[in-house]
């Protein structure tokens, strides 16, 4: 299974967010009895659990019994596994990449708009889905990773992708490793000249193109990196995530989401499986159609500082926020399963026919 760490990732995805508590606030994991009208519903620490018990208790259908994650995103799946077909849970908020686990194993319960109607007000392409088509979660909020530049320090006004090439910008740009952002910087270069997350060799070859002009002025392998570079002027483009892209403060940099459409903004999502295993699934259903309401999605955004993806709520930051056929321009949802599979290889790639050439 995969060992993905949202806590990791997040710290430095979604502004506002704490690290995840190590303890349980249920009772022991096995053999659990629970009264027909609860449920049972696993979630983040700080700020979500306080977010999610206070819409909860506003929804008011059943008493829930809380869980909070401990440790990393993949860490709930053994103990699903372990308890299958009855593990003590009805609903597990969860990201982008165990999604995609849960799917696999086939405990997410599949969910429709009869099931969930304000998924209506969901862009189709933000719903995780099984091999033949099927949701499979209630998306919540989102974020992404896009391009960015400093237009008061840039030599050139960045239009596409392909300008990185620009000779005018010797020594511009700040160039993540693939440990960063999981290599989604690549798959931009890779789906820029036909190819995607499945077929970097385009990208590859890209990157020896850039590596080669000099343009690459310095590599991140932190996110510290990255703010540090652009805040100092020592650089102006660069790859980044929304919450370290919130963490640059000493310059005005623009997000590069909606300018060009070889200019990928790629999103990940969080949040609600309904597993199959569920006894209350008509009213986990309700719960998680109540969370992402308009006006609790509108909350969710302040609370959690992630995007809500009800496109009906207030959106407090503009450049991440798609209509559905922004979506299909300028956004791609990645396959997270198959990224988290290759990195090693990638880092390895890199190592050995980039690095020589910067």
């Amino acid at each position: 299974m995969t060992n993905f760490s949202r806590r990791n990732f997040i710290k430095t995805s979604f502004a506002g967010s704490a690290a995840l508590a190590a303890t349980q606030l249920t009772a022991p994991f096995f053999g659990k009895a629970r009264a027909a009208d609860s449920l049972s519903v696993v979630e983040w620490g700080p700020p979500f659990i306080g977010h999610s018990k206070a819409l909860a208790a506003e929804w008011g259908k059943a008493s829930i019994d809380w869980t909070l994650h401990a440790g990393g995103a993949a860490s709930i799946l053994p103990k699903i596994k372990a308890a299958w077909p009855n593990p003590p849970y009805d609903v597990v908020d969860n990201w982008s990449p165990v999604f995609q686990s849960m799917i696999r194993e086939d405990w997410a319960e599949t969910v429709t708009l009869q099931d969930c109607p304000n998924l209506a007000d969901v862009p189709e392409g933000l719903i995780p889905k099984d091999a033949t088509g099927n949701g499979k979660v209630v998306p919540r909020g989102s974020s992404g990773i896009f391009f960015t530049y400093v237009p008061e320090k840039c030599p050139i006004e960045i239009k596409s992708i392909e300008d990185l090439l620009n000779p005018k910008l010797k020594g511009q740009i700040l160039w993540p490793n693939p440990t960063l952002n999981t290599n989604l910087q690549i798959v931009a270069l890779a789906m820029a000249r036909g190819g995607d997350q499945f077929n970097l060799e385009p990208g590859w070859g890209f990157l020896k193109e850039l590596a080669k002009s000099g343009n690459i002025g310095r590599v991140a392998a932190t996110t510290s990196d990255l703010i540090t570079s652009l805040d100092t002027g020592e650089t102006s483009v660069t790859c980044i995530d929304q919450g370290t892209f919130s963490g640059i403060k000493g310059v005005k940099a623009v997000p590069l989401t909606k300018t060009n459409k070889d200019l990928k903004t790629f999103l990940f999502v969080s949040g609600w499986v309904i597993l199959k295993s569920s006894k209350n699934k008509k009213l986990a259903f309700d719960f998680a159609n109540y969370m992402i309401s308009k006006d609790a999605s509108e909350r969710y955004g302040k609370d959690v500082g992630e995007v809500p993806v009800n496109s009906k709520a207030k959106q407090t930051l503009e450049y991440l926020h798609f209509s559905p056929e922004e979506i299909k321009e300028f956004v791609v949802v990645p396959d997270w399963d198959h990224l988290g599979k290759e990195l090693d290889g990638w880092n390895k790639r890199w190592e050995q026919d980039i690095v020589q050439l910067l």
